[in-house]
């Protein structure tokens, strides 16, 4: 992780990000420079600290990050991934200094992030009431996913859970997206499925023609029927 000037490109991607919808660009471009914005580069999969997130809200505004739930134990569940000109860490707009940031985020290969801080976009709100609006928007759809992300965890079915954690993990560098698997017994853990649940769901989709595997590599040969699923 480290700390970076800003890039032409960064302010252009935070200033289409969806919470600033309605805004008049003049105006956020203004505000961003005066929020006191900190953009840092990460590689790899670096864990975001938490002292970096506790107070800040964040966009992404080039590669992804992808949010897990919070787990000791090493039992983390993907909630989410983050792709440019999308935030998070949002509810620290509502908790500030006190937020206690349950969940963990890495970044996914190479991203940058800007971090802005928690008493800013407040501020914005009441000036513009359409970011307030599209604040509100956003938690909605927020609830709404995770209700869908609990049903699926708990009652989707396994070739639906497996669809979904493929789409949320695949890398396209290679130019095919694919997912690198450690073990099946590790990926059966992480989406509450018994083995032979997981080795069922596979060879559905292999047979399907949505997956194929070679090893531990797992090539999304539909990503569209796996979104569809």
């Amino acid at each position: 992780m480290n700390i970076t000037e800003p890039r032409p490109e960064d302010w252009e991607t935070a200033a289409g990000c969806g919470l600033f919808a309605g805004c008049e660009r003049q105006e956020i471009d203004f505000f961003l420079e005066e929020s006191g914005v900190t953009i840092r580069a990460f590689a790899g999969r670096e864990i975001i600290p938490y002292e970096q997130r506790a107070k800040c809200w964040s966009i992404v505004v080039s590669g992804s990050v992808r949010i897990y739930s919070g787990d000791d134990a090493g039992g983390e569940i993907l909630l989410n991934v983050v792709g440019a000109g999308q935030p998070f860490d949002i509810a620290a707009l509502a908790c500030g200094e006190d937020n206690p940031v349950p969940s963990v985020v890495k970044s996914a290969g190479k991203c940058r992030v800007a971090f802005i801080g928690t008493m800013a976009l407040p501020l914005l709100m009441e000036r513009y009431p359409k970011v307030a609006a599209n604040v509100m928007e956003f938690f909605c759809g927020r609830i709404a996913f995770l209700n869908r992300k609990i049903h699926t965890l708990s009652r989707g079915t396994a070739e639906r859970r497996l669809a979904d954690w493929l789409l949320a993990e695949f890398s396209a560098d290679g130019g095919k997206p694919e997912v690198t698997v450690r073990s099946c017994s590790e990926l059966a853990v992480r989406m509450n499925l018994s083995r032979a649940s997981l080795y069922r769901a596979l060879g559905i989709l292999e047979q399907s023609g949505l997956i194929s595997r070679t090893g531990k590599r797992i090539e999304l040969l539909d990503v569209a029927a796996l979104q569809n699923l």
